[in-house]
């Protein structure tokens, strides 16, 4: 019977191992013959003690590539060291997870009852990205998702899987990650003759089942992982969190300053559901909350509007998107004047829908992998973008919408990236370097800021 072994990617920003992730190595040990431990962020020697008798290789620095360029890193080192001549699987997983909430050995079981599929992960995803700009990510593709899967000798042999893992390499975008790698991997699986199989079966769910709709709560309730991502949703309410976490494997909760702490010695289930009722008891009396352009505060279940043209974000995965609500929440006026935005957590999205005017606006974005749509069917009049941080921002310019000035400042302009689709630019602080990429849609460079 051949080995098994794990390639695990991560990143840290404050570059630690947290005891979270110390906990997803000792049962990924559990369920492999050794983990290959690649982090996209260096580590000092005190952090790097950690990971001893945890892994059997492991790479910490920055490389750019992502998790698919850790998943590189760590393929090719079990390839050339000859790991893989003893192995039958490799289990590719990262840790955008908080978990395992159940032990691995129930997905490993499943896999040998399904007659054990080449490729096999915990969910497919049917539908992509709900808000992409990019409309290859919105349409039915469905892909398994690259967060946890596994693949067999049959396919971690053959030269195209090898070729897969010799082109990553760094991209602009996370829509071109999404659709190059992971969704391209489901493909080329696919059109090498092979199935693609999960944990979970949804069919033709037409949502991200790990972040949407009662599938996401499946997910959670009868698998694995809690997705970080999950949290802004959980999130919202510590109880039902804590009531998740207090059920499962998973050896933390939340503390007061959502911060993971050791769970209790005695179950506290109850009084988290408790705490997570009193919670949603409080909100229909009393809550505050942004729709659209206002803040809506509820009393007694009576909504009072304030208009509210100032934004500020400090989590991660807590989007603005500027739209039409329901008519009780979309104001009457179009023109917005003076909106600003500041983004202090990285991978928002901040979407400003067509029906709005907006003049003399300023959007800060203090956080890496931000994304900027813009939709207005307006001109729009003295747009200033201030850029804190270097990594992957974005900006789209759609649906015919005409900025009359815009103003970006930056430090650095690495990973600065414009799209233009059927907008258009009149005049700008920046320079820019026009391009078209493998969609043939035209893209725009900034080469130089104020």
């Amino acid at each position: 019977m051949g080995k098994r072994y794990c390639v695990f990617a991560a990143y840290n920003n404050e570059q630690k191992i947290t005891k979270e992730l110390i906990f997803y190595l000792e049962e990924l040990n559990k369920i492999s013959d050794g983990v290959v431990f690649v982090m996209d962020n260096p580590l000092d020697d005190e952090e790097k003690k950690k990971l001893e008798n945890l892994a059997i290789y492991s790479e910490c620095r920055k490389h750019g590539e992502y998790d698919f360029g850790s998943y590189k890193r760590g393929f090719f080192y079990l390839k050339e060291n000859g790991y893989l001549d003893k192995a039958s699987e490799v289990i590719f997983a990262n840790d955008s997870c908080y978990g395992p909430l159940k032990p691995l050995k129930n997905f490993i079981e499943k896999w040998k009852k399904e007659n054990k599929p080449d490729f096999y992960g915990i969910t497919i995803n049917n539908c992509a990205l709900k808000y992409s700009t990019e409309p290859y990510l919105s349409k039915f593709s469905p892909h398994v998702q690259s967060y946890f899967f596994l693949v067999t000798k049959n396919i971690f042999e053959k030269e195209f899987f090898v070729d897969f893992f010799k082109s990553v390499k760094h991209l602009d975008s996370y829509g071109q990650i999404i659709k190059t790698y992971e969704m391209g991997l489901s493909d080329l699986i696919l059109e090498n003759g092979y199935q693609i199989k999960a944990y979970f079966d949804f069919k033709d769910y037409k949502k991200d089942p790990v972040y949407q709709g009662l599938a996401m709560f499946k997910t959670v309730r009868n698998g694995f992982f809690v997705k970080k991502k999950n949290f802004t949703i959980l999130g919202k309410s510590r109880g039902l969190a804590n009531y998740i976490l207090s059920r499962s494997l998973f050896p933390y909760v939340f503390d007061k300053k959502r911060n993971f702490t050791k769970k209790h010695k005695f179950n506290l289930s109850v009084f988290y559901l408790l705490e997570h009722i009193f919670y949603m008891f409080a909100q229909n009396i009393f809550s505050i909350e942004n729709k659209g352009c206002a803040k809506v505060i509820k009393i007694f279940g009576i909504n009072f509007k304030i208009k509210k043209y100032d934004y500020s974000i400090s989590k991660a995965n807590n989007s603005i998107i500027i739209k039409d609500g329901d008519r009780k929440t979309t104001p009457k006026q179009k023109k917005i004047k003076g909106l600003e935005i500041k983004i202090n957590g990285a991978d928002n999205l901040i979407l400003l829908s067509p029906n709005y005017k907006f003049e003399n606006s300023s959007i800060e974005i203090n956080a890496n992998n931000c994304t900027i749509d813009i939709r207005s069917k307006y001109p729009i009049s003295n747009l200033n973008i201030k850029l804190e941080k270097e990594d992957c921002q974005s900006l789209t310019i759609l649906e015919k919408a005409k900025i009359s000035s815009l103003n970006i400042s930056s430090p650095n302009i690495k990973d600065v990236l414009i799209s233009v689709e059927n907008g258009e630019i009149t005049t700008s602080s920046a320079k820019f370097e026009t391009y078209k990429d493998k969609e043939n849609r035209p893209r725009i460079r900034v080469t130089k800021v104020n």
